[in-house]
């Protein structure tokens, strides 16, 4: 094998074991919602607004992580982030009251910041299409993995308690952490600079309207997904009485849809432009709302009233986030960690936010989603539509000069 190839499938390991990580703080931990609950006296509901702030503690801390990794490279980074997640998911273990678990959650997400630098790693390894590529890669292993974790989660459950997820946390962090101090080689050269340079760096993506227009598309696309996982117990296992193996059962065919819509994606990447991918990604998205809203109306105590305008709304997230996340980074390739950062912090404040209202938003989490739905699709396309406006401006002022 040549030295390219290896460190490709160096690459691809750890882009894999992070991916997996991450799906392990959100997904394998959803079938124990009720058993968290009753552990520390409290509320379903209650431990899918731990979830929320876990989201929102991970889009703060990343906003560090970006430009350190920049600066200092990314392996270093990656190192103290995996360290400090594996702390929080110890505390966690042994946390003794809900107000301890929230802060070890809180500790859990700062060291989860580092994966951001997932986006930086392929911006660093993969150029073009093939950015394309692994995107839409790494978004396919994300559905395997969500497709997995509810039974996973499950067995865990049955098997170890609700502290299984976090013992296999732990199991895999340290396996990433072998990985990455033995494999892992930074490509991208660091860049100097202090504080101000970062923050003025920070100041220049954040105003840049185009950046912000894709990232927002992807946020709110993400949060799609992320709305229905987190409220997925109180509406399949609360609500609808269903039994752990009945609700990983409705994941996993879920997660299926990511994997079909990952197939999709790939086979779309070579030909069509990435705006038809997210025009076609924006339609499947309003749809997915409408049809929810509208079978609600007729029967709203039914799982698959729920479940099959979310398998249509996965076929658009999978379209929409590679384009996206691929047209936002291409920016800002020289300080592809930041803009990572930068990104990812707009994902999951957008998510963590649409999903804490959806939580606290009352007994009717199914009308919820599909309103929330509604909201970040036609959100969507209003952005799109002034993305597409500006840029057809710019080339008629291009052409007038």
């Amino acid at each position: 094998m040549s030295g390219t190839a290896r460190k490709d499938v160096h690459l691809l390991l750890l882009l894999t074991l992070l991916i997996l990580l991450s799906a392990i703080p959100l997904d394998v931990m959803l079938p124990s919602f009720p058993a968290l609950a009753d552990h520390f006296g409290t509320e379903t509901r209650d431990i899918a607004l731990s979830i929320s702030t876990f989201a929102l503690g991970f889009s703060i801390f990343q906003l560090l992580v970006g430009p350190l990794s920049d600066r200092f490279g990314r392996k270093r980074l990656l190192l103290i982030g995996i360290l400090v997640a594996l702390v929080g998911a110890i505390g966690c273990i042994f946390a003794s009251n809900y107000t301890a678990f929230l802060v070890y959650r809180v500790i859990q997400s700062l060291g989860c910041a580092s994966f951001v630098l997932a986006q930086a790693i392929v911006q660093d390894g993969f150029k073009g299409k093939d950015g394309v590529r692994i995107r839409i890669l790494t978004t396919t292993l994300s559905g395997i993995f969500i497709s997995c974790s509810p039974l996973l989660g499950s067995i865990l459950q049955a098997k170890t308690g609700w502290r299984g997820s976090f013992i296999l946390f732990a199991a895999i962090s340290l396996v990433i952490l072998v990985q990455v101090h033995f494999t892992f080689k930074d490509i991208a050269p660091s860049q100097p600079g202090g504080v101000s340079f970062y923050a003025n760096a920070y100041l220049r993506i954040f105003r840049h309207r185009s950046f912000l227009t894709y990232s927002i598309i992807g946020a709110l696309a993400f949060s799609c997904h992320l709305a229905f996982i987190i409220v997925s117990p109180a509406i399949f296992i609360t609500d609808l009485k269903m039994d752990n193996y009945a609700y990983s059962m409705i994941l996993m065919i879920y997660g299926i849809a990511y994997l079909l819509g990952g197939s999709l994606a790939s086979y779309l990447t070579d030909r069509m432009r990435t705006d038809q991918q997210i025009k076609i990604g924006l339609l499947l998205m309003t749809t997915s709302g409408l049809l929810m809203l509208a079978m609600l109306h007729y029967q709203s105590n039914i799982s698959m009233m729920v479940l099959l305008p979310m398998l249509v709304c996965t076929a658009g997230t999978v379209l929409i986030r590679p384009a996206t996340a691929t047209e936002a980074m291409n920016l800002f390739d020289e300080i592809a960690g930041t803009a990572s950062a930068a990104g990812s912090t707009i994902r999951f404040a957008a998510a963590g936010l649409i999903s804490a209202v959806i939580s606290v938003s009352g007994s009717n989490s199914a009308r919820s989603l599909s309103w929330a739905l509604i909201f970040c699709s036609g959100t969507s396309i209003l952005l799109f539509l002034v993305l597409r406006k500006n840029g057809s401006r710019r080339r008629l002022d291009a052409t007038a000069l």
